[in-house]
């Protein structure tokens, strides 16, 4: 559909169908439709979330658009008739449709042109995505950024030391209001289960699924556990006052006031709540503000925000890293100048992650096309954190700085990293942060300092509940700076579930590739059933499962464990590798173990990775540490050369145990030697073993068969429980 009406227009005509009698029935048609879950089985599964990427689908914004729209008028209850009902339906959604098309047209005509100047052979014009009114569709159009038991969690984080304050001036605590969203959850959710069969036995000009939305105070508190006079005081904090027509709410990007107060009061005792998931993040951010209008508590609250935030990064990477690798709040200084701070800083092996955090949001005068708050926004929230990180990076990396703790205590860094990952994180949900990352970071990148990756605290809970190793998520920082530009995606998790499945790692061939919001299914699941008590697969299926009871698997765990700058690099490299290439080096480790423990003799393995221009070399004896280690620096030496490798990577395994004896790394620049020549040329040549060679699936090994890594135990005893 091409619109050629003005939105302006469409707008208003949306407002009219929204403010006609009866409404609201329309509109919780609209949440039973689009905002449930409905699986069959005893468990949910990707496909029963498919319905969520449906072009039919209604957005949530789009449906709070639609309730702040019909509370432009009062509450009118009467049911309409079955025609006219549908009529709504069908209205509002062309109406939505064609507002959705009026959004597109600055980028479209742009598109158009573009077209039409190439056939010209012309120059192609300026980037259409410059300008904050084509981003006005993307900001609008981008989803959710929390799942709503995050914003739960968080909620009580943010708001703890602010309690006294919510209590003495609202009437209830942070918890008390966690407690009863939750209970009107689960007693809306428990209506909407049993609604479609309670419809079945009513005639149809009966039919609506207005009263599962709808409560009394006095439920709430019963379902809650909370005192009524508690309950009270919630609700009439988060509901719509009945004086509220929602005047601001002139067009589309302008203050909805039923966002922050999504609770409607239909009689004395009653309210109806139509979207549960604007209650609870309505809970995690509107508080913020009522403190912020108090101007004496205004510099504690925001103090408070600040904590809040830099604890929970630091938390989530601590789950990840452990405390000891993991430092918050570090000063660096530059004789007795302090240069900069960083947030959180973790040192793992040769790699360093730099964070720093933002609490800006983006205004709504940016979400209405205003280019220079668009533009100013972005920069308070992500350009400047992102250049502090690079100030970081370089302190990080050079001599000459000095880093202290927050009590002043000097820290000694170490060796210097080789690689730092800037990442940038912001407190709130900011919509098209991936898409605005993309237009408008100025980054400067080398060899060491990776491209950032830019989140909210919302993505980084997801990515570290995951990803709760330190290869893993390393794995994925470095995949996503070295594919940075070639993609295209609307949400972080989408980038995640990607790689989650088939590993991020994207062939020279494609230049562009979009990554379809679908992805998230798995990880929708796999959140849903570790925090929201969701039957479901809690560990997607891919990368994460792919080496289960296999010698790699159990080589990786290994690695993690030493965090040796060595094993660091040789980790990655293996996470990184295709599954069939993995698996294929996992034979070829369990073949020199066994061999080894047959005949006693020393074993190896070397085996060229192409497409990295990499290689390992993976010896199995027990000869003396020094000895060993010597001899497996020169083969992989020579490997290295003899193949012109940018790398090559050696492992040391004890033939007895298979545990790592040892590991090294050889990243010296290829150049050609006359040495090296004739030492090759008087070396017994054997070329590296090529991935398929390794790659014919070995039979099927049973239970109680001796074990093929030769350890003399049964099969289900050893390598089977590894």
């Amino acid at each position: 559909m091409n619109s050629s009406r003005a939105e302006v227009e469409i707008f208003s005509d949306l407002e009219a169908i929204c403010t006609s009698a009866g409404f609201i029935h329309a509109i919780a048609y609209f949440c039973w439709r689009d905002n449930l879950i409905r699986y069959r089985g005893a468990h949910v599964v990707e496909k029963d979330l498919d319905h969520k990427h449906s072009q039919e689908r209604l957005l949530r914004t789009e449906i709070s658009t639609l309730i702040g729209l019909m509370a432009k008028q009062p509450l009118d209850l009467m049911l309409p008739t079955p025609s006219t009902m549908q009529h709504y339906i069908d209205r509002t959604e062309r109406l939505l449709l064609e507002l959705h098309h009026a959004l597109t047209i600055p980028w479209s005509e742009w598109f158009h042109a573009y077209s039409e100047e190439n056939n010209r052979g012309a120059l192609p014009p300026q980037d259409p995505f410059d300008s904050a009114s084509a981003l006005r569709e993307p900001i609008f159009y981008s989803g959710e950024s929390a799942y709503g038991f995050q914003y739960h969690e968080f909620a009580k984080r943010k708001y703890r030391d602010d309690n006294p304050w919510l209590e003495t001036k609202r009437g209830f605590r942070i918890e008390d209001a966690c407690k009863i969203a939750e209970a009107i959850g689960k007693l809306q959710t428990h209506r909407l289960a049993e609604g479609k069969e309670t419809l079945k036995a009513l005639p149809a000009d009966q039919w609506t699924f207005l009263p599962a939305f709808t409560f009394t105070a006095q439920e709430a508190a019963e379902a809650s556990g909370v005192a009524t006079t508690t309950v009270e005081s919630f609700l009439g904090s988060f509901s719509l006052r009945s004086e509220d027509r929602n005047s601001t709410f002139t067009a589309l990007n302008e203050f909805n006031v039923t966002n922050s107060t999504p609770i409607l009061k239909s009689a004395p005792d009653a309210f109806i709540l139509l979207q549960h998931y604007s209650l609870v993040e309505a809970i995690y951010e509107t508080p913020f503000f009522w403190m912020c209008e108090d101007k004496a508590y205004s510099p504690v609250a925001l103090n408070n925000r600040g904590r809040f935030l830099e604890s929970v990064i630091e938390d989530r990477l601590q789950k990840v890293f452990g405390s000891t690798r993991t430092l918050r709040n570090i000063d660096i200084y530059k004789g007795k100048n302090r240069i900069a701070e960083v947030d959180a800083l973790v040192l793992y092996g040769d790699r360093a992650i730099i964070s720093q955090a933002k609490s800006k949001r983006l205004t709504i005068e940016a979400r209405k096309g205003n280019d220079l708050r668009l533009k100013d926004d972005f920069q308070k929230a992500i350009q400047n954190a992102y250049d502090q990180a690079v100030s970081c990076a370089n302190a990080l990396m050079n001599d000459g700085f000095d880093f202290k703790d927050q009590s002043g205590a000097e820290i000694t860094i170490g060796n210097k990293p080789k690689i730092v990952f800037p990442l940038c994180i912001v407190a709130d949900h900011y919509p098209a942060l991936a898409f605005q990352t993309r237009q408008f970071l100025k980054t400067s990148v080398s060899e060491s300092l990776q491209p950032p990756l830019v989140i909210d605290i919302f993505s980084l809970d997801v990515i570290t509940e995951l990803l709760d190793s330190p290869l893993h998520f390393l794995s994925y920082l470095a995949l996503r700076a070295r594919f940075n530009e070639k993609i295209v995606v609307n949400h972080e998790l989408a980038i995640l579930g990607f790689h989650l499945k088939i590993n991020l790692w994207l062939n020279s061939e494609h230049d562009m590739v979009n990554i379809g919001d679908d992805f998230t299914n798995s990880i929708d699941i796999a959140m849903m059933a570790r925090r929201g008590g969701v039957p479901g697969k809690a560990t997607p299926d891919g990368i994460l499962t792919r080496y289960d009871n296999l010698s790699i698997g159990r080589v990786l765990r290994e690695i993690e464990k030493f965090g040796s700058a060595e094993l660091t690099g040789l980790g990655l490299l293996l996470l990184q590798l295709s599954s069939k290439a993995g698996q294929a080096i996992s034979r070829g480790i369990d073949r020199i173990l066994g061999d080894a423990r047959r005949d006693g003799k020393n074993h190896d393995i070397s085996v060229g990775l192409g497409e990295a221009k990499s290689g390992i070399t993976i010896h199995c004896n027990s000869t003396p540490e020094n000895l060993a280690r010597e001899r497996l620096t020169l083969h992989c030496r020579l490997r290295k050369y003899d193949t012109k490798a940018n790398s090559w990577y050696g492992l040391l395994l004890d033939s007895a145990s298979g545990a790592i004896r040892g590991a090294l790394v050889n990243e010296d620049e290829w150049r050609p030697d006359p040495k090296m020549d004739a030492v090759v040329a008087a070396w017994p040549r054997r070329p590296p073993v090529p991935i398929s060679a390794l790659s014919s699936a070995p039979r099927k090994i049973g239970r109680n068969e001796p074990c093929p890594c030769g350890s003399g135990k049964k099969y289900k005893k050893c390598c089977l429980v590894k």
